[in-house]
């Protein structure tokens, strides 16, 4: 199920691992190892496209998962792109110029799954795809 890159980073990664979400029908959800403190960044990355251009529809498979970050949209790379929506989220979404991070509205505890909010967009763009 998951490339030999993917299986040696769940293996070596102290803070996060991916196994199945506890929401039902959601996948694979992230979950955190260790505590994280409430207000700690945690840093989205991926690649940044203009909203409407080619490279956005050249990357639809990817619309429920992107992140509006002004006139652009952020293709997250990493564990970013499968963290689960919540109704009650324990991150937040926070843009620093074109940086994208969640942050912990609380402490989350080792072996919490981690949620935020997707937004109305990305929940549009999510249920239009039918993922």
């Amino acid at each position: 199920m998951y490339g030999q890159g993917a299986r040696e980073a769940a293996m070596t990664d102290k803070h996060f691992c991916v196994r199945p979400s506890v929401i039902e029908g959601a996948g694979r959800g992230v979950f955190a190892r260790v505590a994280i403190s409430e207000g700690r960044r945690l840093w989205v990355s991926g690649f940044l496209v203009r909203r409407g251009t080619l490279a956005d529809r050249c990357t639809h498979y990817a619309d429920p998962y992107k992140f509006r970050v002004g006139k652009n949209l952020l293709i997250p790379t990493g564990y970013g792109g499968l963290i689960n929506h919540s109704t009650h989220p324990n991150l937040v979404k926070i843009i620093r110029g074109k940086k994208v991070f969640l942050q912990a509205l609380r402490t989350i505890l080792a072996g919490e799954e981690l949620f935020h909010h997707y937004g109305n967009d990305a929940l549009k763009r999510f249920h239009r795809k039918g993922a």
